[in-house]
């Protein structure tokens, strides 16, 4: 994952897309628990996904509270499908559940358990895939429709907003 398949990274300050700075952690934080599935490390395995899965939650659900938001008062986001990027959002939601779900499961002794893991990770590597895509379609058609439907000022404070969000309790 490095290179230009690496999704996020740098997105220029100011706008939107800075949000998106998330997808590349997500990521890199995919890519320790899958090393660690190598190297038949399960509860390291285990705790990197939680921790995506928590990441990702968080990031969505500030992302989904802003299309609520905007969409309600901005032409150019209307025009967008709202739909597809939240659709998106709860099948790569399934994915990692049900990887966690698998990934709890896992134990070193147990026989066959090179195949259950080459398996995870063939399933596992469609949703990186997906996931990429994901982060293009948000990077090329969403962000750039929120950029362009809001002011410097409300662009700003809604940029802060979700960085700030605080975790679910």
């Amino acid at each position: 994952m490095t290179g230009s398949n690496q999704a996020g990274g740098g997105a220029p300050s100011g706008t939107f897309l800075e949000l998106l700075d998330v997808h590349a952690r997500l990521l890199g934080l995919f890519l320790e628990h899958q090393e660690a599935l190598l190297d038949r490390d399960f509860d390291r395995a285990l705790d990197r996904l939680v921790t995506v899965r928590r990441e990702f939650e968080e990031h969505v659900r500030g992302e989904e509270e802003l299309l609520a938001e905007l969409f309600a008062h901005t032409d150019e986001v209307r025009g967008t499908p709202l739909d597809l990027f939240t659709g998106e959002h709860k099948h790569l939601r399934e994915w990692l559940a049900g990887f966690e779900a698998v990934t709890r499961e896992l134990d070193r002794a147990a026989p066959g358990v090179a195949r259950r893991v080459i398996d995870l990770l063939d399933e596992e590597a469609l949703f990186k895939t997906f996931f990429r895509h994901h982060d293009e379609r948000e990077r090329n058609l969403l962000y750039p429709a929120f950029d362009r439907g809001t002011s410097d000022s409300e662009r700003r404070r809604s940029i802060d907003r979700v960085h700030r969000r605080p975790a679910p309790g």
